[in-house]
């Protein structure tokens, strides 16, 4: 009987891991940013990379804060772009 118990809670707790795995995929997921792709020379390609892994960052992420800071409109002293 201990076992047939034992079995039953094993069962359990996988399916709810499961059913909580399928709402995390069908709720959090979609809500994630949407990627662009962007085409850059080869060169430039080799020279990021070598960059990045030296200073130890993602690719992505320092290209990402590169254009948020360089490209990025200013606010006027009015607060107005």
């Amino acid at each position: 009987m201990y076992k047939y118990y034992e079995i039953q809670e094993k069962l359990y707790f996988t399916v709810s891991i499961y059913n909580m795995g399928r709402l995390f995929s069908a709720f959090i997921l979609p809500m994630e940013k949407k990627i662009k792709n962007l085409k850059i020379s080869v060169d430039a390609h080799d020279i990021l990379k070598k960059y990045c892994d030296k200073h130890g960052i993602k690719m992505y992420k320092f290209l990402e804060n590169l254009i948020k800071e360089k490209c990025q409109t200013k606010k006027d002293i009015y607060g107005e772009s």
